[in-house]
């Protein structure tokens, strides 16, 4: 069988994320692994074409201008779409130096954990499935979903994308995309498996996100996703008004301001005694699973950046979201950690 064949690549049915018109793959180069290098997705109408650049779909406004000189001089016209109906890369541009610096953030039992374990999801469900990282950052549950067998699509709005890319596109069953998870650039009702893990919140729309999830999910697909929690209790409460008036200040520093800022800060909370303070007060976000200094300046670092959305929702609210979205029912539901699976329309309309 010809290499490009057996590349997940070539089995994407693709869409214009600014209307959904059907995109046409236009490939130049492959990796030897049949992953392509660079080529376009075209419009049917040749209105258009979004370009791919370094085994990555350029599918924002923003990505695709980038390359304006490049798709000009193929002879493709520069996608037209309007930035405003896409959320900036500057949101989350704090995601793409982070994950640039710590291109390794998670370990085997980290990634297992986070992935399968808590969601009570079977390693052999993973095989085979087409799945769609949303959010990806710097590709390091792609590449364990990889091993496991899966067909992994990573999706990413910042630069983090390219990080995941020079690890992945070895490797025939991976792709990745430059994206606006409320505007993902595929057809309907394709995807297997759905994995979305602490990415909704820094979205701009957590409902939109869910539905645009939804849309690309086949029936009987399961969604694994999370979302930062609203505390209930009153000491969680105060932490987290703490760590809010705190994020208010230093979110707007120089990135590396806020970089050294933050690892004084993970250096008191690996400190003897003043590392108590320095956790309780939530001036260094530390991980038991992930004990290690550089995971804990990287979780701080995260937790005061200078992304523009962080939202923290009630279980409840979270759930909301899917029961908007469409026919789901719960595999899983522990608070803000939900395992779900969209129902057939027989079975839908059985229930209704």
């Amino acid at each position: 069988m010809d290499v490009a064949q057996q590349t997940l690549f070539d089995r994407i049915q693709w869409r214009d994320p600014t209307d959904g018109a059907p995109l046409r793959p236009i490939v130049q180069a492959r990796t030897p692994a049949g992953v392509p290098i660079c080529g376009f997705l075209v419009r049917d109408d040749q209105r258009w074409a979004w370009p791919i650049v370094d085994s990555v779909a350029r599918l924002t406004p923003e990505s695709a201008h980038r390359h304006a000189d490049w798709l000009r001089a193929s002879g493709h016209q520069v996608p037209h779409a309007e930035s405003e109906d896409f959320q900036g890369e500057a949101t989350v541009d704090h995601f793409a130096f982070q994950w640039s610096w710590n291109s390794t953030p998670r370990t085997e039992a980290d990634l297992r954990w986070r992935v399968a374990e808590r969601y009570g999801l079977p390693l052999e469900q993973i095989s085979g499935q087409f799945t769609l990282d949303a959010g990806a950052g710097a590709g390091d549950q792609s590449q364990w979903l990889l091993k496991q067998g899966g067909h992994v699509l990573s999706i990413d709005l910042s630069g983090a994308i390219d990080v995941a890319a020079r690890k992945l596109r070895h490797h025939p069953h991976w792709f990745g995309v430059q994206g606006d998870l409320t505007r993902l650039p595929l057809a309907d009702d394709q995807l297997d498996m759905v994995y979305c893990e602490g990415v909704i919140q820094h979205t701009r729309d957590s409902a939109a996100t869910v539905r645009e999830l939804a849309r690309v999910l086949r029936s009987e697909g399961l969604m694994l996703a999370t979302h930062y929690a609203k505390s209930t209790r009153m000491l969680g409460k105060i932490r987290r008004r703490w760590a809010d008036c705190v994020r208010a200040r230093i979110s707007k520093w120089d990135r590396y301001q806020l970089l050294a800022f933050t690892g004084i800060t993970s250096t008191l909370g690996h400190t003897p005694l003043i590392k108590y303070v320095a956790r309780g007060a939530r001036l260094a976000i530390y991980q038991p699973s992930m004990p290690d200094f550089k995971t804990t300046w990287c979780n701080t670092f995260d937790e005061y950046g200078n992304h523009e959305f962080q939202r923290y929702v009630s279980a409840e609210t979270f759930w909301s979201y899917f029961e908007q979205a469409g026919d789901f029912e719960a595999v899983k539901r522990d608070h803000i950690i939900l395992m779900v699976r969209k129902k057939a329309p027989a079975a839908a309309a059985r229930a209704a």
